[in-house]
C-alpha cells in the first residue's frame, strides 16, 4: 500500500539475527566504539601541568610553592617512588627538615602525606620537598597505588 496521510512503509526492517539463530557480525560498530573510546582516553590523557620533560618541576610543600630547579635543593632523606613502592619506607627527620620525593617509575604516582595530596600527579623525573611542621608520625601514601605505604619519624 503507498504511502499517504501520514502511514510509514509497512517495510520490513532488517533483522539482528541471521537464518542460524545467531546474531550477525557487529565488528564494524564494534571498531567504530573502540575507536571512540580510544580517541576519548587520548583526548583525556596529560593532565594540567605544563611542565617540559628538560625542566622537570620542583615543587615545596608546607605552602607547595613551584621553586626553580637551580634553587636549594638540600634535604635531609630522600624518598624515591619506584616499582610502585617507596624506597626507602621509613625515614626520621628532626622538625623543620626537608624530605624529597622523587619519582623514577614510568607511572604516575602522588605523595599523600596524613592523607593529604601534597604533590599532585608525578611523572618520572618530577621532585617534590615537604618540610616537616612538628614531631610526630606521618604516614605516606600513593592515590594510585594503595600497596605504596612509607613512614615519616619527626623528631
Amino acid at each position: 500500500m503507498p504511502s499517504a496521510g501520514g502511514f510509514r512503509s509497512m517495510a520490513r526492517q532488517p533483522s539482528p539475527w541471521n537464518k542460524s539463530g545467531t546474531l550477525r557480525s557487529w565488528r564494524p560498530e564494534i571498531a567504530l566504539f573502540i575507536f571512540l573510546i580510544a580517541l576519548t582516553a587520548a583526548a583525556c590523557g596529560g593532565g594540567g601541568d605544563n611542565t617540559s620533560a628538560a625542566s622537570p618541576a620542583i615543587k615545596t610543600s608546607a605552602a607547595t610553592k613551584t621553586v626553580s630547579p637551580t634553587g636549594d635543593q638540600s634535604a635531609a632523606a630522600e624518598i624515591d617512588q619506584v616499582n610502585l613502592t617507596f624506597t626507602p619506607n621509613k625515614v626520621t627527620v628532626k622538625v623543620g627538615e626537608r624530605v624529597r620525593f622523587k619519582s623514577s617509575d614510568d607511572a604516575i604516582h602522588t605523595v599523600n602525606i596524613n592523607g593529604k595530596n601534597i604533590s599532585g600527579n608525578m611523572k618520572k623525573g618530577d621532585v617534590i620537598y615537604w618540610t616537616a611542621p612538628k614531631a610526630g608520625t606521618y604516614k605516606v601514601t600513593c592515590d594510585y597505588h594503595p600497596q605504596m605505604l612509607a613512614t615519616i619519624t619527626v623528631q
